[in-house]
């Protein structure tokens, strides 16, 4: 054990170290000015981003500045040589349409190179959480469409709750998009495994794909909030619907291995959780461990008959569930939680998986805090007879730390 902790502290100090020299040449270098834009050529985009599969695009998405560093700050590089045209950037908003839940007002304003996403200001109070957590799908669905296309893009935050901009508007948060660098070995695209001085570290879940078959734009385009797939739930394919929700990937942020499948409040990582019910058992999802990426269930608790028995009455023929939660009562929470929901739903209709997704009223949310959930918001349920068998906690519990030892 000595060993293992000698080398998360020695990771985390040489991070550390980094990011005061980065903040020392900030002093001393000038900050970028971009040029006019008459001066900036218009991008050519690759042919290839209609093929990136919902996997890679997951895997490959990062935010982007202009530092010219990705190791620095964002680990996405915005190309201030070239620029995105009006087409361009319009193309972008009518591919990120997103499956409501509600049948209120949400949607993109574009100005030039910015996006404002605007929901619905008079709605009541259950109707706007649940449309903070669409806004937070949109701004997925953006971000996601600019992965797969090669486009640069990064949230400008209004505040951790957004900002009311008239009476009949609230806009959540702003999103600038931009030309982009090729970031991963002169590719836009990866399907790695976070790797390096921080290396993927094998939980007990099946390491997910990074790659697949169907492309993230025609999955977004036919997306629905439920679907009768054809194909069975094994414990591959729970795994990666977990992953996608907010697994690792390969991207750094200020120097560290936080790359996720999701975009970050400033790297807060903790503002939201995933959990899994299944077997009447709760688990959370992990994916950090000493300084490392993992993929992981940790069980939580049993859940009594009682307790299933009244789950099964609100979610009928479901014993499986994928249960997304706020950790704070900031709507940042809520659009991250719309960030996790919109990826399972790519990455379930991707591979064919029947599901039906909600977001939650009271009685469901009570149902789910009985059994341990202090606040959930919205559920994937599976619809299948699979069942996770009971998981051994190997990376949590200092009695079964093998297989964490032998991975260093």
């Amino acid at each position: 054990m000595l060993r293992i902790d000698a080398a998360s502290l020695f990771l985390a100090i040489f991070s550390f170290i980094k990011r005061v020299i980065y903040r020392i040449e900030d002093l001393f270098k000038p900050s970028v000015k971009l040029p006019p834009d008459s001066e900036r050529a218009e991008v050519e985009l690759s042919p290839k981003g209609s093929t990136i599969s919902v996997e890679m695009a997951l895997n490959s998405r990062c935010s982007s500045d202009y530092d010219g560093n990705p190791k620095k700050f964002h680990w996405g590089m915005f190309d201030a040589t070239k620029k995105l045209s009006n087409k361009q950037i319009e193309k972008v908003v009518n591919l990120s349409k997103i499956p409501l839940f509600t049948n209120q007002r949400a949607e993109i304003q574009s100005n030039k190179d910015i996006l404002t996403f605007v929901i619905n200001n008079q709605a009541d109070a259950v109707q706007k959480e649940w449309m903070m957590v669409e806004s937070g799908m949109q701004q997925q669905a953006v971000g996601l469409v600019c992965s797969a296309l090669g486009i640069g893009s990064v949230i400008n935050n209004l505040g951790k709750d957004g900002t009311r901009i008239s009476r009949d508007d609230f806009a959540t948060v702003k999103m600038k998009l931009d030309a982009m660098k090729p970031t991963y070995n002169g590719s836009f695209w990866t399907d790695r495994a976070p790797s390096g001085w921080s290396p993927w570290l094998r939980g007990n879940l099946p390491d997910p794909l990074r790659y697949g078959e169907k492309p993230l734009i025609a999955t977004l385009a036919g997306l629905k909030t439920n679907h009768e797939g054809t194909n069975k739930y094994t414990e591959e394919t729970v795994s990666q619907l977990l992953w996608a929700a907010r697994g690792r990937t390969p991207h750094l942020y200020k120097t560290r291995p936080w790359g996720l499948t999701i975009p970050t409040w400033g790297g807060e990582q903790d503002i939201s959780s995933v959990y899994l019910i299944s077997n009447y058992r709760l688990y959370k999802y992990i994916n950090w461990y000493r300084n490392r990426s993992t993929h992981s269930l940790e069980e939580l608790n049993k859940i009594n008959e009682d307790l299933m028995y009244k789950l099964e009455k609100l979610f009928p023929s479901n014993k499986n569930l994928i249960v997304l939660g706020k950790n704070e009562n900031f709507n940042r929470s809520l659009w991250e939680v719309g960030y996790q929901l919109l990826n399972m739903l790519l990455q379930a209709h991707a591979l064919d998986m029947p599901y039906e997704a909600a977001l939650l009223d009271e009685d469901q949310k009570s149902a789910l805090r009985n059994i341990g959930i202090k606040d959930p918001v919205a559920i994937v349920a599976l619809l299948c007879s699979y069942h996770v068998e009971k998981k051994e906690n190997m990376i949590h519990e200092k009695t079964k730390d093998r297989d964490f030892q032998e991975a260093i």
